[in-house]
Parts: structure tokens; sequence; C-alpha cells
């Protein structure tokens, strides 16, 4: 009973945010993303000795170094060398959105909280070509060691990992960083597959609440942590308002130098964050955040930019 009651209250928040979220839930995913490495390899080189295997991949128009393929590829590229020598990086392309909004320069420190496995801070390893300097925190241990073998296999050297709980690092480094990305900790609903039987039976509002009062922890301290100028993207791979308004909606009220700015990626699947749920408005300026409608190849994810102003 107690199970049929959260799926059920499950359903009803999903319609009440957006009714194509569940509709996209339940088709079957068909294609994939990866990214090349640049501190291992070139476009040119990795096109040439997938076209030797038989594998022609599709570039992102909007990203210059990621590809999409056929799910049925999956295989046959993770057993190249491409793979195993981390000269490609397999990433689902809202993870990507979300690590490019930072525009991060090669004069500037970027903060990566709760950040295994990693993939975004390897996104500007690569593309500064292992300039500039990267910390990545992560406090769950068996993450962190995965973490650094990530890095490793990757050859990423301007990035330093520590193994701390995020909700610490404002009062430990304060004003330190020149970017901050909080991906945070969340419900994973967008990870749910809706056409197997009891789809959400790890799902219940009582998570959900939790982890929204974790999440108000750490974007203060990723928020403290942040330079006077800087730029924080806050990120979640959950559909809850709880877990992603109504946590930048706390931040704008408790920082009064807190100003959400506009996404420079807008894509059709691209929907507005909401500024009212049950019951409570939220600062009009969520509508600049953005939820990601799950379409296949895009994950379900939420994302806001939020600029520290001097």
């Amino acid at each position: 009973m107690k199970r049929q009651n959260n799926e059920k209250i499950f359903f009803e928040r999903l319609e009440k945010i957006d009714p194509a979220i569940i509709s996209a839930l339940k088709l079957p995913k068909k294609r994939f993303s990866f990214r090349i490495n640049r501190l291992k390899t070139t476009n040119d080189e990795v096109l040439d000795k997938l076209e030797k295997v038989s594998i022609v991949p599709k570039r992102v128009e909007w990203f210059e170094d990621a590809y999409v393929l056929p799910l049925e590829e999956r295989q046959n590229l993770i057993k190249t060398d491409l793979y195993t020598d981390g000269k490609i990086y397999i990433q689902n392309l809202s993870s990507m959105v979300a690590a490019l909004e930072l525009s991060l320069k090669e004069d500037e420190w970027l903060l990566d909280l709760a950040s295994a496995p990693g993939g975004k801070a390897l996104l500007w390893s690569s593309l500064l070509e292992n300039r500039g300097k990267i910390s990545a925190v992560e406090p769950d241990r068996n993450r962190f060691f995965m973490l650094k073998r990530n890095f490793k296999i990757s050859g990423a050297k301007n990035i330093r990992a520590y193994q701390k709980d995020g909700r610490t690092i404002g009062k430990r480094c304060p004003e330190y960083f020149d970017k901050v990305l909080l991906d945070a900790p969340c419900s994973s609903e967008s990870k749910f597959d809706l056409s197997i039987e009891n789809p959400v039976k790890y799902w219940s509002i009582r998570r959900v609440y939790r982890n929204s009062r974790l999440q108000k922890e750490l974007i203060l301290s990723a928020w403290e942590s942040l330079k006077p100028g800087g730029v924080l993207v806050y990120a979640t791979c959950t559909f809850s308002p709880e877990e992603n308004e109504e946590v930048v909606n706390f931040l704008l009220e408790k920082r009064a130098d807190a100003f959400l700015t506009e996404p420079d990626i807008i894509l059709e699947n691209f929907k507005s964050g909401l500024t009212f749920w049950e019951g409570r408005a939220f600062d009009e300026s969520l509508k600049k955040a953005v939820r990601i409608v799950p379409d296949g190849l895009f994950d379900g994810f939420f994302l806001a930019k939020i600029k520290k102003v001097r």
C-alpha cells in the first residue's frame, strides 16, 4: 500500500510539473553521447579511428567536441582503445550543457562541488588543455577514489581532488573560487525507467524533502566559496521543485548578492523554471532557470546560472 501511494504521488507531481516528462521517461533511449579528450587526442584522430571500425558518429552543433551514436554502438565504442585509453569520455549532453555554462577561462579557479564521477571537471580540463586550476570535492570514499581514477586515466593534471564534506567548503575557503559548479546529490528522478514494473520503488516524498535540506546547506557553502563577480551553476538530475527551484529561491532569499542570469545554451527540449509550486510563489527570476525534458538523448536535468554581484 505504501509503495502504491508513493507511485501515485510521484506521477501526480510529474503531471503538475510537466506532463511531457512522463511520456519521455516511458520511451526507450535510442542514442548516447560522448566527447573527445583534448589532453590525449584530436577530433580528427577519433573520427579516423572510428571510421576504420565502421563507427560514424554525428557531431553536436553547439559543442565541437561532442558526438552522438545509436545506443547499439555503445558496446563497440567501449571496446576501442579510444575509450580504454581515456581519449574519449562517455557523457550525457545534459551534463555537458551544465559544465559549459561555466565559461571557464584559463586564469580562473573552478570548484566542482560533489564532483564524482568527475565528467564536468574533466570537460574543462580538456578544453583548457590542463591550464587553470580545478578543485574537485567528493565526500563519499568509494566515489572519491573512482573520481581520482577517472582523472588519472584522462591525463588531467590541473585537477586536485579532495575527500571533504561540501557543506564545510564555504567556511574553509571563503571567496576563493572564480566559478563554482554544484551538481547536487538528489533523488535522481530522471534516471527512472517508467516502462518497467514498479519503476519508482526507491522514491518517496520524504527523500525529496531530505535532499532539499542537504542541497540548501550545500548551495550556501558553494556561495560562500565564490568570489564576488563569480558564477555558480546549480544543477540536479531530478525534476522535483523542492530540489530545484526551491533551493535556488532559498539562496536568493538568504543572499542579496545572488542574481539569476540566462543560460548561454537554449535548445528545444529546455523549459523555463517554475515560479509557483504547491501554493508557494518563487522569485520571478526563476524563469531564467532551465528544466531539461528528457528526449531519448538528453537526460532530464535542472540548471540555474547565478551571478554573485560585486
